[in-house]
């Protein structure tokens, strides 16, 4: 359920497909078809920001929070390498994305540094620096 809850915010914060998302809830919903909770989350596959509505307080109450944000973490240092996004446009997703997760996970490191990865050194953005954070962040994990 982790890893569904981390392709769900990253589909709705624009980091990911919703195809990835659908694959993986169709996979848990054959696995349970009788899980109530997986048949809502199948009746919104269309709607990403409801299926995240429905997810994010089991990110907070009861799914394994180390497990949810390594799952996470490590699909968005893969978009990160692989340069999909310009680093001020990957930072704009990523904060939004940051201040929409519970704060049992955004203060924990390596998801705290993020928040502080693009803020401008001196008078002007580093992107040479942010490079460098992002990176200090995803060796942690």
């Amino acid at each position: 359920m982790e890893k569904l809850a981390a392709l769900c915010c990253l589909w709705v914060f624009g980091f990911g497909a919703k195809a990835e998302y659908t694959a993986e809830l169709d996979r848990l919903f054959l696995e349970n078809p009788k899980n109530d909770f997986l048949l809502e989350l199948e009746d919104l596959a269309n709607d990403g920001a409801a299926a995240w509505e429905k997810i994010s307080p089991l990110v907070e109450s009861s799914l394994n929070a180390d497990k949810f944000g390594k799952e996470l973490f490590a699909a968005l240092e893969k978009i990160y390498n692989e340069n999909r996004l310009a680093p001020l446009e990957f930072g704009e997703r990523r904060l939004h994305m940051l201040y929409n997760l519970p704060r049992k996970i955004s203060d924990n490191e390596p998801f705290h540094s993020l928040f502080f990865a693009d803020i401008p050194y001196d008078e002007f953005y580093d992107e040479e620096r942010t490079r460098e954070i992002y990176q200090k962040a995803f060796d942690v994990v």
